[in-house]
């Protein structure tokens, strides 16, 4: 169990053992993938380059990050809202694009480190969307984008990766992973000349539901219900085999994954030492110690009121 609150996050973990058993676990599992997905992207990497071309367009802006936590789905309405505004870039994960895309928000770039050919594109106009691609992710993904794309590796520093970032080239840019693909949303922002983060549906735990409606794995649990295994059971024994943790932020109580709460620890050494201001709308999210918890709509509010007192300036 977890105590989660003002005074961070106490717990009888071994962090740096909970980040070595990710890294080793995504060796064991990826590794020969990153090599044919390495393999089948060179043409694109070669095309489309590197991170360094899109740095530029962050410069001054706040940059709004958008994950697939449920606690997402209360925060389209302000999501479509503020969506061109000129002070705000969004920055969404692959996963949360589905769901953007169903209630008509069109984020400026999304993020995807996906290796499998797991479908969050087909069937979505992403011409006008920026994909910030993982060097090695699916190449199968890569073909059903039809917008701009920059690559980037990975900051992991050992022989299993150096002959990859030689491959595609270290003029891409490298880019913390953080065990998640919005960690490394984060990374990249953070990375650029932003004056401050927010966080939208990056939940890091769950107490219902482990996903937003509408996003792949919980179109799943729809699609493959029947009579015997309705989606509300398979959602269940889902959110059941993701029980591995326990977060107590004040009188609620959420579950989590060892990656999940290896990307919170990770978030929250970030933030602790960030030279912007960092906002967090998630539920649960990080711990009110290293970012300001507020609702997305009262940041856009209090946004709105500092583009006011501005104009009025002699």
């Amino acid at each position: 169990m977890l105590t989660d609150g003002a005074a961070g996050t106490e717990a009888m973990v071994d962090r740096e053992q909970l980040y070595s058993n990710l890294n080793e676990g995504i060796l064991a599992e990826r590794l020969g993938s990153f090599h044919r997905n390495l393999r089948k992207n060179l043409e694109l990497i070669r095309a489309h380059g590197g991170l360094q071309r899109v740095v530029p367009e962050l410069d001054g802006k706040t940059a709004v990050i958008i994950a697939a936590g449920p606690s997402l789905e209360k925060n389209f309405s302000v999501l479509k809202q503020f969506q061109h505004r000129r002070e705000l870039v969004y920055i969404a994960a692959d996963m949360a694009l589905r769901p953007l895309a169903r209630f008509g928000i069109a984020p400026r770039f999304v993020v995807s480190c996906e290796t499998s050919p797991v479908d969050f594109f087909g069937g979505i106009d992403t011409a006008r969307m920026h994909l910030l691609a993982f060097s090695c992710m699916s190449h199968a993904n890569l073909a059903r984008w039809a917008g701009d794309m920059s690559f980037y590796n990975w900051m992991m520093d050992r022989p299993e990766y150096d002959a990859l970032w030689e491959t595609a080239g270290h003029d891409l840019g490298f880019v913390a992973t953080g065990g998640l693909v919005t960690t490394q949303a984060v990374a990249f922002a953070l990375g650029c000349r932003i004056n401050g983060l927010v966080l939208a549906g990056n939940d890091l735990g769950f107490a219902d539901r482990y996903h937003v409606r509408e996003s792949i794995p919980c179109r799943a649990s729809v699609d493959g219900a029947d009579r015997m295994a309705p989606s509300e059971s398979r959602e269940m024994a889902r959110r059941r085999r993701a029980m591995e943790y326990r977060i107590e932020r004040g009188a609620r109580s959420y579950c989590t994954t060892g990656q999940f709460l290896a990307a919170k620890l990770w978030l929250e050494n970030l933030f602790k030492d960030s030279r912007v201001p960092v906002y967090d709308c998630s539920d649960p999210g990080c711990s009110e110690k290293y970012v300001a918890k507020m609702d997305l709509k009262d940041f856009m509010s209090s946004m709105d009121g500092r583009s006011r007192r501005k104009r009025r300036k002699p």
